[in-house]
């Protein structure tokens, strides 16, 4: 025989409240699927495994709505949805243990006497805030890190003067095609050569970013529409060449 369960049994058996199950039935997200002729309403064993789904969802931090969405999908596959979680995990991870080789770092030359001047400190905040930046990867960040850190001052600068360059003829309204800003395009390229990943990826992450936030700046003050004027110029640029 199937098992039943009122609501005040469900909530004590379960830890939940009964405020929360009767919540949970008003929004729709979880209702007793069966009710009696006296009108009690009975909770039964898919109800249970339905409310297991339901807090586990809730636990990852899936508001309400969305696991109302999901669940009510033909296509719901939890072990694919905690495949994708574990894999955030992990990201996370990666990223917390290059956050704690960094501080360590850092701590090592404070304790040790051993200087550590505003440049290093800016380009640590500057690398924390991408490591945290979901579009890009933390190895391939972690790559990025140790290759800008092995560069001069004079050379880690040179980003930001290109940034500054492109801006101040985009401002003048120069065409990308124009001769100041191919040769722009051109240390541009080099420069991202001498940073980012040989593979691509860099550019494939900067393109989603800049496509879902085209008004905010990532990279050294670098907006959407900055990031297209320069994309075109090096897209000349290689057709020319």
């Amino acid at each position: 025989m199937n098992r039943e369960w009122k609501i005040g049994e469900l909530a004590k058996r379960t830890g939940l409240t009964v405020r929360t199950l009767h919540h949970y039935d008003r929004i729709g997200l979880l209702s007793p699927s069966r009710a009696t002729e006296s009108g009690h309403r009975l909770y039964l064993e898919q109800d249970l495994r339905k409310l297991q789904q339901v807090i586990m969802l809730k636990e990852l931090g899936f508001p309400l709505e969305e696991i109302k969405v999901m669940l009510s999908h033909t296509g719901y596959d939890p072990g694919e949805l905690l495949h994708g979680q574990l894999v955030q995990i992990e990201e996370q991870i990666r990223a917390l243990e290059e956050l704690r080789d960094r501080v360590r770092t850092m701590h090592d030359h404070l304790q040790t006497g051993h200087p550590v001047t505003a440049e290093s400190f800016l380009d640590e905040i500057r690398f924390m805030n991408m490591m945290r930046n979901p579009y890009f990867p933390p190895e391939q960040m972690k790559h990025m890190r140790s290759r800008f850190l092995a560069r001069s001052p004079g050379e880690r600068a040179e980003g930001g003067r290109l940034m500054g360059d492109f801006r101040d003829c985009r401002d003048r309204g120069k065409p990308t095609d124009d001769p100041e800003v191919a040769a722009l395009a051109r240390r541009w390229k080099e420069e991202i050569h001498s940073v980012a990943s040989e593979d691509g990826k860099w550019v494939q992450a900067a393109e989603k970013y800049y496509r879902d936030h085209p008004r905010e700046g990532f990279l050294q003050g670098m907006d959407g529409e900055l990031y297209a004027y320069i994309k075109k110029a090096v897209a000349e640029l290689d057709g020319a060449e």
